[in-house]
């Protein structure tokens, strides 16, 4: 697979990294400064942003997230995922999943912009206060001390 990269120009990289390249005409990407082959695309900045890996024809997608809570649900993540699958035409894009986020994914893997969900097994996520993962706490806590 063939991927056409291109650096920006110096005045356009000073307004967002020097470093900053467009994969297929989608971008920008910042490469990540501490983890190999992962990218970060800024490209639909300042409302959402997301972490790729690129290895072998296989993209794996990572840390997506739409920043203000009261614009999520209203489609700052299917574009977002949509330009990863531009970006990306011939790779096999695929995520993990948390219980709390499954939906959306499987509404991209529906949607043709992703081709898999690897886990098909319950995962809670970390946020010990999202009550789709940890039904059962009663307290936001993960301790309650008297």
């Amino acid at each position: 697979m063939k991927m056409k990269i291109e650096k920006q120009n110096k005045k356009q990289a000073c307004k967002i990294e020097e470093n900053a390249v467009y994969i297929n005409g989608i971008g920008p990407f910042c490469e990540h400064p501490r983890k190999e082959n992962c990218w970060i695309y800024n490209g639909r900045m300042p409302s959402s942003n997301c972490w790729i890996f690129n290895k072998d024809g296989k993209v794996e997608i990572h840390n997506v997230i739409v920043y203000n809570p009261l614009i999520r649900k209203s489609g700052h993540g299917r574009a977002m995922i949509s330009d990863i699958r531009r970006a990306f035409p011939q790779s096999h894009i695929w995520v993990d999943t948390w219980n709390c986020t499954r939906p959306f994914w499987q509404k991209m893997h529906h949607e043709g912009f992703i081709d898999s969900i690897a886990n098909d097994y319950s995962w809670p996520c970390i946020n010990t206060t999202c009550m789709i993962c940890h039904p059962n706490r009663s307290e936001f806590r993960r301790r309650v001390f008297q």
